[in-house]
Order: C-alpha cells, then sequence, then structure tokens
C-alpha cells in the first residue's frame, strides 16, 4: 500500500486549518521583519564575523538567526553544542507543543534538554561576555523558527565542525524534529486529558508506511477523553481493544481499573508494551493478526469472549472493515449488553472504506445503541470523528 501521510488529514470544513491539540494548545510565536530586514539578505555570513545584536537593541524574548554566534573557530564547541540541545523541542503534549513550559524551573527544563546546569551557566557566561546578550536573555526559552535551517545547514557545511559528530547529530536532529511529523525522529508524547490525575506517556517511533500503529491517532484522544467521561455507563469488563497501537485508549481504561487486554500485530507489539509499563499498568498485551487469531487464541483460550471491545481509528484499506467485524464477532460476548466502542475519522480520501464498514455492521446484525460526530485534533490538523456504540441486534437472540 502507498502511504501518504496527508491522506490521512481532512480539515473539518474543507478549509486550511490551524494545528491545535484537543486539549493543550500551543503556544505560536512569531515576528515579522520589518520592511528593512526584507531588503537584506535573509541570511547574513555565518562562517565569518557576522555583526551581532548591539547593546541597545530592543529584546523582546524571541530569538532569531541574526542573534546567533557566527561559526568561527572562535566559537567553543561546547557553546554551540549546548545551543543546539536548547533547541530541542519541548515536550509534545496530545497534538502541540507543552504550554507548561514556562511555569518549569530552569533544573527542570535543562532535564527535559539533557544540558547539566554547568553547561548552562558556562554558555550564559560565554554569550554575555561576547556580546549575544539578547541569546543568554532567553537561553532557556528559544523556540525554532523557519530561519534557523539556514544556520543549522551551514553547522553541518562549516569546516570548523564538520569532524565534531555530537555537533553534527544535534544539528541533523533538530533540521528532522521540525521538518515535519514524518521526518520526526523517535519522541514522547505527553497526553493530558482531563479527569486524570497524571498524564499519560507515549513513546512515538518515526513515521513510516509500514509503522502507521506506532503513531498516536487523534481519534483515540478523542476516544479516550469520552470514556473518561462516560466509562461507568459505557465500559464492562472484561475488556478488548483492537489495533491499540501506541495504547492510549487501553492504556486510559486500565489507569481507571478495567480489565483490558491490548492488541496489535507483532511490530507493534513491543512498543505498545513499553508504553504500557511506563505508564505503571501490567495490562496483557498480545499479538491478534486479523487474518490469523490462532496465536491469540491459543494464549487466551478457545472460548475467550468481552463485554466490551474498543476500535479507535482501524480502516485504511478496503480489507479493514471485514476484518475488523470479523474480530468483533468472534471475541465479543454475545449478550443484550455486550458492547463495541467505536471511533472513526472523517477523511474524505477514505469513505469508501467507512461506507463499507456501516454496510457490514448493518448486514451482520448490529444495532446502533448510539452514535455521535465530534471535533478534534491530529498532528495533521482539525478533525471530524465518527463515534459508534454497537450491540448485537435482536436476530442474534432468537
Amino acid at each position: 500500500m502507498d502511504f501518504d501521510p496527508l491522506s490521512f488529514f481532512t480539515s473539518d470544513d474543507g478549509k486550511k486549518q490551524p494545528s491545535q491539540p484537543s486539549s493543550v494548545q500551543p503556544k505560536r510565536h512569531e515576528k515579522k521583519l520589518d520592511q528593512a530586514h526584507h531588503q537584506q539578505e535573509l541570511t547574513p555570513d555565518l562562517t565569518e564575523g557576522s555583526s551581532h545584536n548591539s547593546e541597545d537593541e530592543q529584546d523582546d524574548g524571541l530569538i532569531h538567526i541574526f542573534d546567533l554566534p557566527p561559526l568561527t573557530s572562535n566559537l567553543p564547541r561546547e557553546v554551540l553544542l549546548t545551543v543546539l540541545e536548547l533547541l530541542k523541542p519541548d515536550q509534545t503534549t496530545n497534538f502541540g507543543p507543552s504550554d507548561d513550559q514556562k511555569d518549569k524551573a530552569e533544573s527542570e527544563i535543562l532535564e527535559s534538554k539533557g544540558v547539566t546546569t554547568e553547561q548552562y551557566n558556562s554558555t550564559k557566561c560565554w554569550l554575555l561576555e561576547n556580546g549575544y546578550k539578547v541569546l543568554a536573555r532567553n537561553l532557556l526559552s528559544i523556540h525554532f523558527t523557519q530561519d534557523f535551517f539556514s544556520y543549522l545547514n551551514k553547522i553541518l557545511s562549516s569546516r570548523h565542525f564538520v569532524s565534531d559528530d555530537a555537533i553534527l547529530q544535534s544539528a541533523s536532529l533538530r533540521i528532522s524534529e521540525n521538518s515535519g511529523r514524518t521526518a520526526r525522529p523517535n519522541f514522547q508524547r505527553k497526553i493530558v486529558v482531563k479527569n486524570l490525575e497524571k498524564p499519560i506517556l507515549l513513546n512515538e517511533p518515526a513515521l513510516t508506511a509500514d509503522s502507521l500503529g506506532l503513531k498516536t491517532w487523534g481519534s483515540s484522544l478523542i476516544l479516550s477523553e469520552h470514556l473518561l467521561e462516560q466509562h461507568q455507563k459505557l465500559v464492562l469488563d472484561p475488556v478488548l481493544e483492537l489495533g491499540a497501537g501506541t495504547g492510549l485508549v487501553g492504556i486510559t481504561l486500565g489507569i481507571l481499573g478495567y480489565d483490558v487486554t491490548l492488541t496489535d500485530l507483532p511490530e507493534i507489539l513491543p512498543n505498545l508494551e513499553t508504553n504500557v509499563r511506563l505508564n505503571g499498568l501490567n495490562s496483557d498485551c498480545l499479538v491478534l493478526d486479523w487474518t490469523n487469531p490462532s496465536s491469540f487464541i491459543e494464549k487466551k483460550g478457545q472460548g475467550i469472549k468481552y463485554k466490551t471491545i474498543v476500535v479507535a481509528d482501524p480502516i485504511y484499506s478496503t480489507d479493514h472493515p471485514r476484518w475488523v467485524i470479523n474480530m468483533i464477532m468472534m471475541f465479543l460476548e454475545k449478550t443484550p449488553d455486550s458492547r463495541v466502542l467505536l471511533q472513526i475519522p472523517v477523511r474524505q480520501m477514505f469513505e469508501v472504506e467507512r461506507e463499507l464498514l456501516w454496510k457490514i455492521v448493518k448486514e451482520e446484525g448490529f444495532e446502533i445503541k448510539d452514535e455521535k460526530l465530534m471535533s478534534g485534533y491530529d498532528d495533521f490538523g482539525a478533525q471530524k470523528f465518527i463515534y459508534k456504540e454497537l450491540r448485537w441486534g435482536n436476530q442474534h437472540f432468537i
């Protein structure tokens, strides 16, 4: 299957929408250059003595490449490396950067960036002594702008640092981290959901065509939020999660005290298990191949059934509607109060697959107990989501 991550994004009104998280909104920092700046060369000569900020220059709290030290032999590697480490993106919260960075103590920020207090103080001292006062004053709150790409590319080609692996690796990581979700390397996402005492932490490897289950999708956050509000009415033990991915829905239910089994394909399972343990849970994480569930049945027993099945965003191929319904029919206990809690994003490029799913649901005699259209966000922007609660129809009990 050819993979285009943008095929997973459809804005909720067909217009371009700003990417915002579903509970915590990212801070945006922008500064327009004045007309004089626009007429100057946008990238100064960063390899040879470019001028830096003067004492009387207004400090607006934002850092631009003009505030960064030139890449000459006079620039200590420790200073450059510290600046690069402090350029690490803040921890991703839901589907945007953390909103609480400004409230963190200096030691917390340095720890999150992997910088020691000694490194920070030494770098700040050098910057102040050499006239980089704007950078020194805002060293703990540097926000990446598009102009920084030119500085990072200069580092990669600089004759002064070409043999320094640590600097080259750090510069390369900063480029990939800021080149969109599909280029981003491994990172940890913090999920903040109302009514949960502690955030949920999720490891997410790089996003590739064969690892869609290694990304947290917006459907899982929307379903988790809904279950947190309504779980006493909606959830019965035991619970099975199909296509758990990074595990957000199952972890949420585990934190709430439910007996939940999280399942996915073999290549997804190691990261899923890591996330479950990372959040202090011992819930079962098992392989469940929708085309061949034999290994799952072997582990859990021939007659294994569940009162609740949860599924978030399972449809991205024409085969999936049939497969997911097969798993539901195989493992959902056949009682009137057993239920399937299903969350599906409204993606225009997957209308056929979505309609096929609803067609099979009807053909197999499921009743729709409840359905809602919900709004939320994903890494790719604003999104609409369909929620449905399914029950066995009366014909199954005749």
